[in-house]
């Protein structure tokens, strides 16, 4: 019977050399306690776990380890283990292996990979290099890929161009892989062009690999060491990555080279067309090219496509947006909404859609769905706040707000909360909060938002030198801004610094000579220094850059009526109150006006319509007052307007 055993063993090893493992296995099942060299052994174990059999060949080699403690023994199980996903254990026997042998490169090899997979970087990093010490030229291409991706892998990418170059110096030995890795690493560091030229090498044996009838195992087999188990999980790499044309895009894209971004980009859609992710790519380059309609093509084709994929609505939408296409973008998100109505993202869109038109109820009303199917998401919350300023509902703004930073201690929340708190007026609370910001992110404390939010309420709390403080901050960071200069031009002129506010406003229009306020501001700065020449032209400029202001129109009026020009300031006013009928200032210098000129009726209606815009919660009795304590009327046109007043209302000024 020993006889038959070995001679069962003798046919398994014939079968073996001819590289027919099935019949290899079944003979040297039948002879298996035949086996007696170590090589024989190993050989065995090897088949076992080759022909899907690896809980038996762990068991196996649980006897060859205990019967000769070989560290090849330790490795072999350890190789078994790793393709078990049972990387820990596998850890175990490599250490083993090296504990009895430090020699053998592959030992060090597989311990680093498995180190690697296990994310311990270091270790790996470790074990490839002691690997490379002891290989030759033969076998170290691809322990300087492996090395390449440990630093890859643990956010070096920087080393791991240094290591994956070593992979392709001989083109012989390289595959497609390496070249794509060593590309995206160069991309990571900013070396695009040489990048593009890597993977243009990548491309072109990645395509021998596809048109050969193997799908490129003899080439790959040729060219380095793997086992027929790399070979197809490399293949994996390169179908996933598309055969390297996303990337080769995505490196012209950084090169603002858009025609060969969309080349490689098509061609990846020629060879997947069913992949709609591709279309996105595609219309994301040429949306960044400016080729609008061949980009909605796309997202349309995206559209119905995947009609159940949210992605290419949205990027319509986005793309309408930016064309200020705000009721085609809410159309199709709200087809998308028919579709989806149960979806969180797409009911956020479809309140971001209402409050984006100014249909803030009906915002409000999809934000309740919206918080009912997702009520943990801190940014569902900063939207109800942002409809809720729309709706000047400031409470319901605050207790969003609140809640976001309840599930998320965001500085931007902080921020929109102080903001808020300042609209309501309760100004320390807002300045606390801006801090609680600067706090959580220490870059904010020099952003021109902070800057501005806390000069705006420095300048509400009258704290002049901290405003003014404030908004020379933000001018520092921000030179070319305008608008600091105009914040704290206004902060001059309340503490009656008007050369220094005049200073500002000048230096704000030569960055920007079409920015209107600035005008307007400076034209009360020149009024104040009685200078009515450069009053007059400035707010003639503001007018001409927006026309049909009421307060420019005013200002004007000032300007006329200070240089006794008292027609033209009339039509002036007379602007004012088309705009604005119930200006009660403008009735006042009208009355003063129809006085100079002896028109007294008209003087009495004047001081009537002042004060019955004076103050709408004001008593009549008060306003009685109010037309009483007037300087520069005779007393019988006061009494006629307190007359008249008193007649319009009657037994109530009494009761008052």
């Amino acid at each position: 019977m020993k006889i038959m055993k070995r001679i069962w063993v003798v046919i398994g090893k014939h079968y073996h050399k001819k590289r027919n493992w099935d019949q290899a296995l079944h003979y040297l099942r039948r002879g298996e306690s035949a086996i007696t060299s170590f090589e024989d052994k190993i050989q065995y174990a090897n088949l076992l776990h080759h022909n899907g059999h690896s809980e038996q060949a762990l068991a196996y080699l649980d006897g060859v380890i205990e019967t000769s403690g070989s560290s090849r023994a330790y490795e072999l199980r350890a190789h078994v283990l790793r393709e078990l996903n049972r990387d820990e254990e596998a850890l175990q026997d490599l250490n083993q292996a090296l504990g009895l042998n430090k020699d053998h490169y592959l030992t060090w090899y597989t311990r680093g990979i498995t180190n690697r997979d296990l994310g311990h970087y270091d270790e790996a990093i470790r074990d490839l290099k002691e690997s490379i010490k002891r290989e030759d030229a033969s076998t170290v291409t691809s322990t300087y890929y492996e090395l390449g991706m440990a630093y890859y892998d643990s956010g070096n990418p920087a080393e791991a161009v240094n290591c994956l170059r070593q992979s392709v110096v001989r083109p012989d030995r390289a595959v497609p892989l390496y070249y794509y890795r060593l590309a995206v690493s160069l991309g990571l560091t900013g070396q695009v062009q040489e990048a593009i030229e890597v993977l243009l090498e990548g491309i072109r044996l990645a395509d021998r690999y596809a048109a050969a009838d193997d799908g490129g195992y003899a080439l790959f087999a040729s060219s380095s060491n793997y086992s027929l188990d790399a070979f197809e999980s490399f293949q994996q790499e390169m179908e996933e990555a598309q055969f390297f044309r996303p990337a080769m895009a995505e490196l012209y894209v950084q090169l603002e080279n858009w025609e060969q971004a969309e080349k490689y980009i098509t061609e990846a859609i020629v060879m997947y067309p069913e992949d709609h992710e591709l279309y996105l790519k595609r219309a994301a380059i040429r949306a960044k090219a400016g080729w609008r309609a061949k980009a909605e093509a796309d997202l349309e084709h995206v559209i119905q496509a995947a009609p159940a994929d949210y992605r290419g609505y949205f990027e319509l939408a986005r793309m309408y947006r930016a064309e200020d296409q705000e009721d085609r973008a809410f159309e199709l998100i709200r087809k998308l909404y028919d579709r989806l109505p149960e979806h969180p993202l797409v009911c956020y869109w479809m309140a971001d859609g209402y409050y984006r038109l100014g249909r803030n109820e009906e915002a409000l009303a999809m934000n309740n769905k919206l918080l009912e199917l997702e009520d943990d998401d801190a940014p569902n919350y900063v939207q109800r706040a942002n409809i809720g300023i729309e709706l000047y509902d400031l409470p319901l703004a605050e207790a969003a707000l609140r809640q976001a930073l309840e599930l998320q201690d965001d500085a931007e929340f902080h921020n929109k909360l102080s903001y808020v708190l300042y609209l309501q007026g309760r100004n320390e609370e807002a300045l606390i909060e801006l801090q609680e910001a600067a706090r959580l992110d220490e870059d904010f404390a020099d952003h021109p938002t902070f800057l501005t939010g806390s000069g705006h309420i420095y300048k509400e709390m009258k704290l002049w030198d901290l405003a003014i403080d404030a908004y020379s901050r933000a001018i520092e960071i921000v030179p070319g801004s305008p608008k600091f200069y105009e914040f704290r031009a206004v902060c001059f002129i309340e503490t009656g610094q008007l050369e220094r506010a005049l200073a500002d406003c000048s230096q704000g229009l030569e960055l920007d000579p079409e920015f209107g306020s600035l005008y307007s501001l400076r034209s009360g700065v020149y009024y104040s220094m009685l200078d009515y020449a450069r009053a007059r032209e400035d707010t003639m400029k503001f007018l001409s850059l927006a026309p049909g202001h009421p307060g420019a129109y005013f200002r004007l009026g000032q300007i006329l009526y200070k240089d006794n020009e008292e027609e033209e300031a009339l039509n002036a006013f007379n602007q004012v109150l088309e705009i604005i009928p119930d200006h009660a200032e403008t009735y006042l210098y009208k009355a003063y006006i129809y006085y100079h000129q002896f028109e007294m009726e008209d003087a009495v209606q004047a001081i009537v319509n002042w004060s019955l815009h004076l103050d709408k919660e004001m008593p009549p009795a008060q306003k009685v007052e109010a037309i009483e304590a007037l300087e520069g009327f005779e007393e019988d046109i006061l009494s006629r307007a307190v007359e008249r007043l008193t007649g319009m209302y009657g037994q109530q000024l009494y009761l008052s």
